[in-house]
């Protein structure tokens, strides 16, 4: 059985979600740019680099995946 139309559809078809930019990243966490790439990018927040410019890509499934496994990793240090 097909889900269609939606976020259902769109998940079953692209596991790795929307990309988004680094911009949209700081954004979704609620931080600039430059603590992205300075804490985040260091503790394993998943990208791919893009071509010879360097330009980082980042995936709202994965981001939203790193994000849920370090809240369970905090939450046992407490």
């Amino acid at each position: 059985m097909r889900l269609t139309g939606g976020v259902a559809e769109r998940s079953l078809e692209d596991p790795l979600g929307a990309p988004l930019t680094i911009g949209e990243v700081g954004q979704l966490l609620g931080c600039s740019v430059w603590t992205v790439r300075q804490r985040y990018l260091r503790r394993g927040l998943p990208y791919f680099r893009i071509g010879s410019t360097g330009k980082l890509v980042f995936y709202r499934a994965q981001v939203t995946r790193w994000i849920l496994e370090q809240q369970e990793i905090h939450r046992g240090r407490r």
